[in-house]
Parts: structure tokens; C-alpha cells; sequence
């Protein structure tokens, strides 16, 4: 029995849906397979994100001593022109209370005197570990501590002497709380980081001067 054309039409058009409805099934996936790629996903995401937030956290140390290496090279321009370092603390309706009860300036307002009248550096670098409820760094932006032999609450400090941990004799210091985000005690500038210790260790990024 011969088919008519049109019914070879039509057996025609059936087979190739069956064909794609057949592919179609083919292409989907079960749950099983989901499962498996959403956890090789997962593991491959938690080797990558350790190495990248550890990446960015020696990123930003980078940018912390080069950083400090500016505002010393400001620091030192101002010297020269003034004979003198600018002043940590001195008497100011701007001091304010220091968890350890006393007073002291923020850091914005000590080291202003580097930025203006005459810019020995363009603007203050922002501190990219400061504590958010330092007392010191509440004027935005937070930037690094600055302590000085130059002191007029304060005069004659033993540490700048060198009565401090690194016993060494030095004019000024300019610290970031590290990566840890953690003034040190019982001194505010030490233990020193150090990034064999851990990318995320206890210590501040010091630069002491001159």
C-alpha cells in the first residue's frame, strides 16, 4: 500500500519531533549531576577565596609602607623649613579622651600642618586597617598614628629615647594598626608586623624617624 505524500509528510514531521524531544531529554540534567557541579563549584570557590583575601591583605600592607614612606619624606620637608617637627599634642580645644583616660589630638589635626599652609604632601593617605572607633581617627578619612618627641602636653617622652621595644632612638613615629586592626598594648606602636608570622598577624606597620 503506496503512502500518499502528504501522509509521507506527515510521518516525516513526527519522526523529527520524536528526534527532538528525544535530544532534548538527552540535554537535561539529573539532580545527581547538579549536585556534582554545584559542590565542585563550592570547593573550587573555597580554595580561591583564602588566596584572594590574602592577596588583597598584602596589597594593602604594600600600600601601608609606601604610605608611611610618604608622610616621612613630608615629615623630613617640613623640617627643614621649620626646625622642627610638627607637634603631637599641644593645647587645643580639638584634644580628645584616649582609652587610657588622657588626651591627645587626632591625627588629622597633627599632621595637618604637613598639607598646609605649604603641601609638603598633596593630602593625608587614608589608614586602610584603622579601627573604626579609634578615638583619634574619627575625622574622615581615618589616616596613620603620628607621635612626636615634639610635645608640648607631653615633653621628654622616654620612649622616643629609646626606652621602647626596639630600643631604638628616634624623633617621631607613624603607625597603621596592621592587618590584625589592633593597637597593641601595653604600647600602642609595637610589637612590629611582621608578614612570616602570618599574613594576618598581631602588630602595626611602624616607620620611625628620622
Amino acid at each position: 500500500m503506496r503512502t500518499s505524500p502528504v501522509g509521507l509528510h506527515l510521518l516525516q514531521g513526527h519522526e523529527i519531533m520524536m528526534q527532538r524531544a528525544h535530544l532534548t531529554r538527552r540535554r537535561g540534567f539529573t539532580l545527581i549531576e547538579l549536585l556534582i557541579v554545584v559542590a565542585i563549584i563550592a570547593i573550587l570557590a573555597g580554595i580561591a577565596l583564602p588566596n584572594f583575601l590574602e592577596a588583597q591583605t598584602r596589597a594593602k600592607v604594600s600600600r601601608t609602607m609606601a604610605d608611611l614612606r610618604s608622610v616621612a619624606t613630608a615629615l623630613e620637608a617640613y623640617r627643614i623649613d621649620q626646625n622642627q617637627y610638627p607637634a603631637e599634642n599641644y593645647p587645643s580645644p580639638d584634644l580628645e579622651m584616649t582609652p587610657d583616660g588622657g588626651t591627645a589630638l587626632p591625627n588629622q589635626i597633627k599632621l595637618r600642618p604637613i598639607t598646609t599652609p605649604v603641601a609638603y604632601i598633596t593630602a593625608l593617605p587614608t589608614d586602610p586597617f584603622a579601627d573604626i572607633d579609634d578615638p583619634l581617627n574619627m575625622i574622615p578619612a581615618p589616616t596613620y598614628h603620628y607621635a612626636a618627641l615634639n610635645d608640648v602636653l607631653y615633653p621628654g617622652a622616654a620612649f622616643f629615647s629609646g626606652d621602647n621595644p626596639l630600643n631604638r632612638q628616634c624623633q617621631w613615629v607613624i603607625q597603621s594598626n596592621g592587618p590584625d586592626r589592633s593597637p597593641s598594648s601595653p604600647h600602642w606602636q609595637f610589637p612590629e608586623y611582621d608578614p612570616t608570622n602570618g599574613t594576618v598577624s598581631l602588630g602595626n606597620v611602624l616607620r620611625l624617624g628620622p
